[in-house]
């Protein structure tokens, strides 16, 4: 995950949006770690590519943490994620995408992530990354559905693409091959498999969907969740 040289991800009112778009998704996450009972209270989280701090603020709530790092490679969003996480009173660092060495060995309980692989080119530091921080037993959980199995993904990726972005395409099974690589267990899973398909075509006509299919295909299909344990 390289330095953006760039204030938005997309634009101001897209970012805006962003947060109210993906924590549907979120919360389908935090559940699932919940179910798992992954995570103690009073623990340490970690999200890779937390933008502006909306998944590590709600995980804090949901699990009582009391140490949130964030890694981010947008500067404008890791100044909007410090502050918000301060206001909260919480102690929390939100380091840019080359600082990964300020996190101690085995010092995050759980580690979070949401939509960044497509922006990831070496999944094997990724993962090494990962697996360095983690505590013994502890896991990681990865959300793609910018992947080379979902079928949006090139209309998405060409998107991305017009915007500026530099993308990268990943397959599931080359993810959980990194992961197993390095010892980590891999797992995975649907993201979702029942509640609402949150879309209002009117508003977002980038990423759209071409279908009522499509949608439901993205969002209870091809969108995925990874879990990956560190077994010692």
């Amino acid at each position: 995950m390289a330095e953006i040289k760039r204030i938005f991800m997309f634009d101001r009112d897209e970012d805006a949006a962003l947060e109210k778009r993906n924590t549907p998704f979120w919360l389908a996450l935090l559940g699932h770690v919940q179910a798992d009972r992954a995570i103690d209270e009073g623990g340490t989280i970690l999200d890779i590519g937390c933008h502006q701090g909306g998944l590590l603020s709600l995980s804090r709530k949901r699990f009582k943490a009391v140490h949130l790092i964030g890694v981010e490679p947008i500067k404008a969003a890791r100044d909007l994620a410090q502050a918000r996480l301060q206001r909260e009173g919480v102690s929390a660092k939100v380091l840019r995408e080359n600082e990964w060495r300020q996190i101690g060995d085995q010092s995050v309980d759980l580690v979070l992530s949401h939509e960044v692989l497509p922006f990831i080119q070496d999944l094997d530091q990724l993962i090494a990354n990962i697996q360095r921080v983690l505590k013994p037993h502890a896991f990681a959980y990865v959300v793609s559905g910018c992947h080379l199995e979902n079928p949006l993904w090139p209309i998405w990726r060409e998107e991305l693409q017009s915007q500026g972005h530099v993308t990268y395409g990943h397959s599931p099974i080359a993810l959980m091959e990194a992961a197993g690589k390095q010892g980590l267990s891999p797992s995975v899973r649907t993201l979702r498999d029942h509640g609402w398909a949150h879309y209002n075509p009117a508003e977002e006509a980038a990423f759209a969907y071409p279908s009522v299919e499509a949608l439901l295909d993205h969002q209870f299909k091809y969108k995925l969740l990874f879990r990956f344990q560190r077994m010692a």
